[in-house]
C-alpha cells in the first residue's frame, strides 16, 4: 500500500515484476492506522507488514528502510512456514 495513485503503481509493478496486489492509500487513511505516515513529506514511511487472514500482524519491519527483496522473501517465508 502507498499513498501513490494506481497508474503509478502499476508502472512499478511492472517494472519490478511484482504478482501481488498493490493498493492505493492517497489520503492516508489506513497508513495512519499504521503509524506509517510521514505528515511533513506527504508519503509513506517504508514499513512492511504481512496480516493473516484473520487481520492479525504476524510479521513486520517498521525501521524506515527499504529491505534488499533476498532478505525479505527469506523472512516471509520464514514466517509463513512456522504458520503451518
Amino acid at each position: 500500500m502507498s499513498r501513490d495513485l494506481a497508474p503509478s503503481q502499476g508502472v512499478f509493478k511492472k517494472q519490478v515484476d511484482a504478482k501481488n496486489t498493490f493498493l492505493s492509500d492517497v489520503d492516508a487513511v489506513v497508513i495512519k492506522k499504521f503509524g506509517a505516515n510521514d505528515d511533513a513529506r506527504k508519503f509513506a514511511k517504508r514499513y512492511y507488514f504481512l496480516i493473516d487472514e484473520k487481520g492479525k500482524i504476524i510479521w513486520e519491519s517498521v525501521n524506515g528502510t527499504l529491505l534488499p527483496v533476498d532478505k525479505l522473501l527469506s523472512d516471509l517465508t520464514d514466517v509463513v512456514k512456522s504458520q503451518q
